[in-house]
């Protein structure tokens, strides 16, 4: 069914894309209801008979709709699970289901009308294929700083940095120049202490009304330079990131958030990805206060993509940790602070669509918008707090300095880790060529991830990978049918998942190397100690701090 027909989608929307935003508005809508039962209030919560009643009732429902759905996907004991078990596998099943979904959708809207079940869902380009300078995914090289000049310095760029260029590094030059491998601004921030005014109570700053306020999507160097002129007489910005990590092995940074006290500008970190190091002449200006919430990844991705470091750091997600808050996300301080309640269907959107909607333009600016007045206000509480003392304050100013000398580096493989994700399954009798095949192909999952630059999740989820090692299918065919929906890059490599199946059943671990099946006395205690603890309500199953959940409540 198009969008453009006029007969209504499920009887009820328009057209696909309403029926969209009000899936994902529900499902926001969940998350948020969740985590407004803090988990350290949750105990209290269930001594109240009613509420006790309730949640259990509600917990039953929800957890047998949940195995009914489970069942469709993967068959497994799941009562024998622990807690952080049953939520890897709902994650697991929820990448799955999402798919599935998108790709119907997708057929409903007349986007795609595939006769097989292979998903070749092509959104976009990806952006990544016109980066000036090739992602470097490989174990062999570490993460190298980008940073070629050292804007603020107290201790100089070692030498060896400046005349070094962007291409591929060998491992003879990082034998003799370790340092390469150093946090550049490691000891300008720990040199950084907070200016006494800075630990002083302040008057509140409310800014004006997002439509009233001054407004630059930047996505040209002159654009950058206007933008520059303004933030450089700057003495507080606030600072946010949005990322996209489903099709990249290690994510990039699509769109930069920077609001002042009268101006929001929104920055196209892909159009300007190699010119915004510039930024580091504020960034590391020790002067200048960099608002973040919850900037432990904003500060690896600033990095990692665009070379930028950050002196002078106050992280109100830190803040409302000290402050003790009943919750921890950015958009309950809006709601608490500034009566905003942020919009909903845009926070799992794709950020690396250009033209940017407008929809999502004002979206990112709610991120900052509000958070140098959400700054004086958590301030003047923490000295609120300590009856003036600046204890609390400059304890958050020392939190959000640990955050800042983070230093990012590339994900590793662990040859082992196949033993985790076998655990967790709860397989506990696949023989030894199951373990071979788990084995041979979440290692190739991993080179191909790489290779591609995609996310081990899209080439080939946990749930799917755990199932081909346990069916053995002997054939291509068996492998396409052992998959509800094919990912693109299965179907792409079926040859070569074909030959590590045939591999794994000619070569068995328990064969070729007995030791592999000797699991590591850690992985075996797990076991052992989830098996202790096979009971979950709904209650702390939504208030689980875990992955996806947290990533949407806190950022």
């Amino acid at each position: 069914m198009s969008s453009t027909n006029s007969t209504k989608f499920f009887d009820l929307f328009n057209n696909v894309d309403e029926y969209k935003q009000t899936i994902c508005s529900k499902v926001i809508d969940v998350i948020r209801t969740s985590n407004r039962l803090a988990i350290e209030n949750f105990d209290q919560i269930m001594t109240i008979d009613s509420c006790h009643d309730k949640i259990n009732k509600l917990s039953e429902r929800i957890l047998n709709r949940i195995y009914q759905i489970k069942s469709h996907i993967q068959s497994s004991n799941w009562d024998q699970l622990d807690l952080d078990e049953k939520i890897e596998q709902l994650i697991d099943i929820n990448d799955t289901l999402f798919e599935q979904i998108a790709s119907a959708l997708d057929e409903a809207d007349g986007i795609k009308k595939s006769p097989v079940s292979t998903v070749v869902r092509q959104v976009l380009i990806k952006p990544q294929l016109k980066f000036k300078h090739k992602i470097d995914n490989s174990t062999i090289i570490p993460f190298i700083p980008k940073i070629r000049i050292k804007p603020n310095a107290v201790t100089p760029l070692p030498m060896i940095m400046m005349q070094m260029n962007f291409e591929p590094i060998d491992l003879d030059l990082l034998e003799k120049h370790p340092e390469i491998l150093d946090h550049p601004y490691f000891d300008e921030i720990s040199a950084f202490e907070p200016d006494e005014m800075l630990l002083k109570k302040i008057e509140p700053q409310f800014p004006k009304l997002i439509e009233e306020t001054k407004y630059l999507f930047v996505d040209t160097i002159d654009k950058l330079k206007i933008m520059m002129d303004h933030i450089e007489i700057q003495f507080e910005l606030a600072v946010d990131l949005e990322h996209h990590s489903y099709r990249s092995y290690q994510g990039f940074t699509c769109l930069m958030q920077i609001s002042s006290r009268t101006e929001d500008f929104l920055i196209d970190t892909l159009t300007l990805r190699d010119e915004l190091s510039i930024l580091n002449n504020v960034f590391t200006n020790p002067v200048v206060l960099k608002v973040f919430h919850g900037a432990d990844w904003d500060i690896e991705w600033l990095q990692k993509d665009l070379g930028i470091y950050i002196v002078n750091m106050f992280d109100t997600h830190q803040a409302a940790k000290e402050l003790n808050l009943p919750i921890l996300s950015l958009a309950y301080l809006l709601k608490t602070y500034c009566n905003i309640d942020a919009s909903k269907q845009f926070q799992l959107a794709d950020w690396r669509i250009r033209p940017l909607p407008k929809e999502y333009c004002r979206y990112a600016r709610e991120d900052t918008h509000y958070l140098l007045y959400i700054y004086d206000r958590l301030r003047n509480q923490l000295l609120d707090l300590n009856e003036n003392n600046s204890e609390l304050l400059r304890l958050v100013y020392t939190k959000s300095k640990i955050i800042c000398q983070k230093l990012y580096k590339k994900p590793i493989f662990d040859k082992n880790a196949y033993k985790v994700l076998y655990l967790k399954s709860h397989k506990t009798t696949f023989d030894g060529s199951q373990l071979a095949a788990l084995k041979l192909l979440y290692a190739w999952r991993d080179r191909i991830a790489r290779e591609e630059d995609e996310s081990t999740s899209y080439v080939l989820p946990d749930l799917m990978l755990i199932h081909l090692a346990e069916l053995l299918p002997k054939d291509i065919q068996g492998i396409r049918e052992s998959c509800k929906l094919v990912p693109e890059l299965v179907e792409k490599n079926l040859e070569e998942i074909h030959q590590l199946l045939i591999q794994a059943i000619e070569k068995p671990l328990l064969q070729s190397n007995h030791e592999e099946l000797n699991l590591d006395e850690s992985l075996q205690n797990k076991r052992s100690i989830s098996s202790s603890n096979t009971n979950i309500s709904t209650g702390s199953l939504l208030n689980n701090d875990n992955k996806r959940a947290k990533l949407v409540s806190e950022k």
